[in-house]
């Protein structure tokens, strides 16, 4: 199978040519519907496709999509363990389903507060009931649950890497752990720019975003004695020790590294890796997704590289269109990229993947996640507000086939009420009830979190002076 280079180059820099694109006529993109849920960041379906479970910072929300056209709010809980010492529950960005039952974790950063797993009971979509409650002394920055066992991102300052917890019977025990730090020869990195940011288990197998430190794959199928089976990608551990001042900071920003989202297939032989990066002084740029085949884990092959939509300004204050969370599945990789939009790609052959949809609205959209609900109807994407960059946070639905592909996807529509495909508007009614306090608050979902990638430090600065002004001209162009 042919390699391709992985591509996070300025604007300016050689670029890798981009993957093929169909050419048949197809009907005009929109999405199919839209519904507003505040501080939406992740977002995870049930197994029929017709239920979505959304992290939203300052608590969760589940949502009726049995329309996709008319999505419903079926409850929308914020003030979780308010009545707990340090609470309530801060900067969730993440949660995670199995089966019914439903994990909420936070904070996303260290130094939120209380720091905790909260598992529910989601058998009645419209009144989930809290069923057991995890402390932890660490912060929980991404989860993964499957197998009535939940896995932890842990950052606390002073250590990385994951823990295992077991949720049988509704009772959480902590039954494992790995890190990185315990690795021979990996016990003097600096953290910060190791952290573990994402995790996804399958099979046996946990698949790790390990940000600068590449992504690990653990064998896991004895939680008591996790196991590293290899490592791709990434700075070694003697250039990751070597790190100081400028030279760290910048390493969090610009690759090698920037191991942000992984995922695998049904048959965990393809492997997705998400590279989240931006330009410092023209190095670096907006990362893409590499495809791995993976048959043969101990022996990784490089497949193909998905390069980042176009952006005119690449750096971290500026508008951002690297890549943020995705899922592979049914020979098709659904992806987010913040104010880049959202994409389809065929990948049955991931040597050679074919951009087959996209759909970008750069001046009131970031996105967050996308997650194919039910195939060859409708997947889902959130639209994050971008810590009050923008009005609302939303979740989308789009069609799941192909439509046309422009050349460049640097423009976009610029009317939030934009008609869809078929005339109508993206609905945006809803009702919510059931909370575990009324979703009665007005933050807008920004919270005091390093960043994205919470290696990223937060002296970094706001996103959006140079967004904004592009954002400007480029409406006051449209108006000439």
């Amino acid at each position: 199978m042919r390699r391709r280079d992985l591509l996070c180059a300025a604007a300016g820099t050689l670029a890798l040519p981009a993957v093929a694109r169909r050419s048949t006529a197809q009907p005009a993109y929109e999405p199919l519907g839209r519904i507003p849920l505040d501080g939406v960041t992740e977002v995870v379906v049930g197994d029929d496709g017709r239920t979505a479970f959304l992290a939203a910072t300052t608590g969760f929300g589940v949502v009726d999509l049995s329309d996709p056209k008319n999505p419903r709010v079926l409850a929308d809980r914020r003030g979780l363990l308010a009545d707990r010492e340090n609470g309530p529950l801060t900067d969730i960005r993440d949660a995670k389903l199995d089966g019914d039952r439903l994990i909420v974790v936070g904070p996303a950063n260290p130094g939120a507060g209380l720091n905790a797993m909260v598992l529910y009971d989601v058998s009645d979509p419209a009144s989930p009931k809290r069923v057991a409650v995890h402390e932890t002394d660490y912060a929980i920055h991404n989860a993964f649950l499957t197998d009535g066992r939940a896995y932890l991102s842990q950052f606390d300052g002073e250590t990385v890497g994951m823990t295992i917890v077991d949720i049988a019977n509704d009772d959480p025990e902590r039954v494992g752990r790995w890190s990185i730090l315990d690795e021979p020869n990996w016990g003097g990195i600096p953290l910060f720019p190791a952290t573990v940011h994402d995790i996804w288990v399958q099979d046996g197998i946990a698949y790790i975003a390990h940000w600068d430190a590449g992504t690990w794959l653990v064998d896991v199928r004895d939680p008591s004695n996790p196991t590293a089976i290899t490592r791709i990608g990434g700075l070694a551990p003697d250039e990751l020790a070597s790190l100081s001042g400028e030279a760290l900071r910048r390493a969090q920003l610009v690759p090698p590294g920037n191991s942000h989202y992984v995922t695998v297939d049904e048959d965990a032989a393809v492997m997705g890796v998400g590279v989240e990066s931006w330009a410092v002084e023209g190095e670096g740029g907006p990362g893409g997704i590499t495809l791995w085949d993976i048959e043969s884990p101990q022996n990784p092959e490089e497949l193909a590289t998905i390069d980042a939509p176009p952006t005119p300004a690449p750096s971290y204050g500026g508008l951002w269109t690297t890549a943020h969370n995705f899922d592979l599945a049914d020979g098709r990789l659904y992806s987010s990229w913040y104010r880049g939009g959202v994409k389809i790609h065929d990948v049955s052959d991931p040597a050679n993947p074919e951009e087959i949809a996209t759909w970008r609205r750069t001046e009131d959209t970031s996105f967050w996640a996308t997650v194919l609900a039910v195939p060859g109807e409708f997947f889902v994407g959130c639209s994050w507000n971008q810590y009050g960059e923008l009005p609302q946070a939303d979740l989308y639905t789009f069609p799941d086939r192909a439509g046309p592909v422009p050349e460049s996807t640097t423009e976009a529509t610029t009317d939030r009420n934009a008609a869809t495909a078929n005339g109508s508007t993206p609905a945006t009614t809803g009702s919510a009830d059931g909370a575990e306090t009324a979703s009665n608050e007005t933050t807008n979902g920004e919270s005091a979190g390093a960043g994205p990638g919470f290696g990223v430090p937060a002296a970094i600065g706001g996103v959006g002076l140079a967004a904004w002004r592009y954002l400007r001209q480029n409406d006051e162009s449209k108006k000439r």
